[in-house]
């Protein structure tokens, strides 16, 4: 076999290059030698490889930016008018599905002219074409050396690159996840198209054959000035391609983009928003159109809506569309397709069966978001994170978003317009693609929108909707932690009631000894005849800080041991003879301690400063009780902001006490001058109490003991629960607990 060089490399391509229809150096598409089962397909419409339908994981695109305007009736009319005619019976081939529905539908009709062969050399008779600069080649792509007239093509032979069927290749125009895209001119209609082609040829796998001839059989299906349509479909060299309108343009994102430079500039961007919104709302009727045909784009993106010179929108990339009448569907379950910036919850959540016309809405609120702010509702550093964020997530307020980036206000009407697109149940959507274009042109032409902002309870309706797995599982935390808390609360408060009750209680235990010891202090040395002791010891503890606070008072509620009217009262008793005889009789041993008591006691005490006694503030009732009682009584009183445990502790006058303060008056015939040595308003005229001995305690200490005692119990408390909590969460992470995910749709 005579070699040749690749169209694209110039490397020589030898019989086994050929045999596997790629080039050895570049890895281009080259002539193949066709196998014995196969029908090589060098003319126009002849597909030599059926598939059936069936799942496709590559979720990728290619996107065509070209397009002329005229229709197929205004082409045949043009052939017409060129002198071509259209003879005999077309036939038309179809590959048809599992299912019966035809993928691939392609035209074969007679040639325009008869083609003859004299020694060697091609000549046609009529339908020819003519090059720039000499060449001829037939309306079916058959290169001829000899010929007359023609219709002259607007470029030369040299710059074909190569020639699909009747088709001559004239540059790339893109490249996509499995196809290229070439500017190319029908030799037939005499027009640019664009040829969009498989890359992998007969390496393609059954799912990728499938979505690229579904991609030409669903926008063959579409009639609509604002689709690319699709023309014709063929096999060259192994490799599927399709033939579709030419879209002289740009991508929206272009618009997208021009905002941001126009803001730089100091120009006027609200041009390019108002220009954006049109556009938006003519792409949306045009889905409409689709999806009135059960036909969901599924990848509604900026890039796949191309915008020609006019500003006219044209919507392109079906490639992983959705029949939804006829259930075809390119995806096996498991697959996810689309893109994640503009893909809708459900489609993201991968739930095939509620994947419909309101998939593609949102993507197209989801482009107004990116026109309208200058952004991508959801950005992340993976793919796996956008997903997670559409899932999970709401779009930041466009309004916020908008000031930020592009330093505009964006109108309440339009921010609601979005999301009312942009829900994330597909039933709190616009109800149609339909309904959505006619907000725009209502906000266009400044009258009221449909949609209506989202209440606060709405919105926590739907946040608690959104994050229901959260949710749960913080009920079950909390419900759990609620139970805990009641139980081992319950336990806590008993603890620490007990405890500090035993607290208070040793303290005030702890006043009344104290007292008593003091008590039997002072009795002691008053016996012994040490009045003076008594005094100086009393009078210490008032000055000293550090010590318990201390008082002495006398049954008239004023305090000894400060002025010397005990003093005087017991130095008149004892010059009295009766007494002294009383005493010798009584208790002959008593005399020492008596003359120790004028001699040294009474000498002391009157050298001793002597100041009016001051009286000691008590509820009289109370005071009157006590002595009656003759019982020591303990409460708490506030003293400069602190608690103090106030002990008050009747000294009794005991027989030996008598001889000096007088005897105890047992009924009305044995009062004696005595009785009443305080005076006549003495509130013990029974003369059975000698005085009451006063104890201040602060209680500060014993309060700091019960609130670290509280917080230490609290901490091992709280501790114990975090730890009960972390021990269940560790189990659902373990042992697979789950919750229900939010479907969405």
């Amino acid at each position: 076999m005579a070699t040749s060089n690749c169209w694209k490399c110039k490397a020589e391509i030898d019989e086994h290059a050929r045999a596997m229809g790629r080039c050895g150096s570049c890895g281009a598409p080259v002539s193949r030698v066709p196998r014995a089962n196969e029908t090589s397909a060098g003319g126009h419409g002849e597909v030599s490889r059926t598939a059936p339908t069936l799942a496709l994981e590559d979720a990728g695109s290619d996107t065509v930016h070209d397009r002329t305007g005229a229709s197929v009736h205004d082409l045949i009319e043009a052939m017409r008018a060129s002198g071509e005619q259209t003879r005999g019976e077309q036939k038309t081939r179809m590959d048809a599905g599992r299912d019966g529905n035809p993928l691939i539908t392609s035209v074969v009709g007679p040639q325009a002219g008869a083609t003859q062969r004299k020694e060697g050399v091609a000549t046609v008779v009529g339908g020819l074409r003519r090059y720039k600069g000499g060449g001829f080649v037939t309306a079916d792509g058959v290169d001829v050396e000899e010929g007359t007239g023609g219709i002259e093509l607007p470029y030369t032979k040299d710059d074909v690159r190569m020639r699909i069927g009747a088709y001559d290749i004239l540059r790339e125009l893109g490249r996509g996840g499995m196809g290229v895209v070439f500017l190319a001119y029908s030799l037939k209609l005499c027009r640019q198209v664009a040829v969009k082609m498989m890359t992998s040829g007969r390496f393609a796998s059954e799912a990728e054959i499938v979505r690229f001839q579904n991609e030409a059989m669903l926008a063959a299906r579409l009639e609509h000035p604002h689709i690319v349509p699709v023309y014709d479909s063929g096999e060259h060299d192994g490799n599927l391609y399709f033939v579709m309108g030419f879209v002289e343009g740009t991508g929206f994102g272009v618009i997208i983009d021009a905002q941001a430079t126009a803001k730089k500039a100091g120009e006027r961007a609200e041009f390019h928003l108002e220009r954006g919104l049109k556009i938006l709302a003519k792409s949306a009727r045009a889905l409409d159109f689709a999806h009135r045909r059960g036909i969901v784009h599924r990848d509604v993106k900026p890039d796949n809506i191309i915008v020609d010179a006019h500003d006219e929108p044209h919507v392109t990339d079906f490639g992983i569309a959705k029949n939804v009448q006829r259930e075809i569907s390119i995806t096996k379950p498991g697959a996810i397709v689309g893109t994640p910036t503009y893909m809708a919850p459900e489609q993201a959540n991968n739930i095939a069966d509620r994947i419909g016309p309101a998939a593609d809405v949102y993507s197209l609120g989801a482009t107004l978001y990116h026109l309208a702010t200058g952004r991508a509702p959801f950005e992340g550093p993976t793919a796996l994170a956008i997903l997670i964020a559409v899932l999970q997530k709401l779009p930041d307020p466009p309004k916020g978003v908008a000031k930020k980036t592009l330093g505009r206000d964006l109108p309440e009407d339009l921010e609601t317009i979005i999301l009312k697109a942009m829900e994330k149940r597909a039933s709190d959507r616009y109800e149609s693609a339909r309904a959505f274009a006619e907000d725009l042109e209502s906000y266009l032409a400044d009258k009221p929108v449909s949609a209506r902002p989202v209440g606060a309870g709405e919105r926590l309706k739907k946040l608690l909707r959104r994050n229901r797995a959260a949710f749960a599982m913080a009920m079950v935390a909390v419900v759990t932690l609620v139970f805990m808390a009641v139980g081992f609360g319950t336990v806590l408060a008993f603890n620490l009631s007990r405890t500090s009750d035993t607290l208070w209680a040793q303290d005030e235990q702890s006043g009344r000894d104290q007292a008593a010891t003091l008590e039997r202090a002072i009795v002691a040395n008053m016996v012994e005849g040490r009045a003076d002791i008594v005094r100086s010891l009393v009078d210490k503890l008032r000055k000293d800080p550090k010590v318990t606070k201390i008082e002495v008072v006398r049954t008239d509620k004023t305090l000894a041991y400060i002025d010397d009217a005990t003093r005087a009262a017991i130095g008149q008793r004892l010059i009295d003879p009766e007494v002294r005889r009383l005493i010798s009789a009584k208790n002959p041993g008593f005399d020492k301690q008596i003359a120790m008591l004028e001699s040294v006691a009474f000498a002391n005490i009157d050298a001793s400063v002597a100041v009016d006694a001051p009286t000691f503030q008590y509820d009289d009732a109370k005071w009157r009780e006590l002595l009656k009682q003759r019982e020591a009584v303990a409460e708490v009183v506030d003293i400069d902001g602190v608690p103090h445990l106030t002990v008050l502790k009747p000294i009794p006058n005991g027989p030996t006490c008598q001889f000096c303060h007088g005897p105890v008056v047992e009924s009305a015939a044995d009062a004696n001058p005595y009785a009443n040595m305080y005076g006549p308003k003495n509130p013990d005229p029974e003369n059975r109490t000698r005085a009451v001995l006063v104890v201040h305690r602060s209680q500060a200490d014993v309060k700091a003991k019960i609130a670290d005692n509280t917080r230490d119990t609290l901490l091992i408390g709280g501790g114990t629960t975090l730890g009960f909590l972390a021990v269940l969460f560790l189990a659902i992470k373990l042992f697979g607990v789950r919750l229900r995910p939010q479907r969405y749709g």
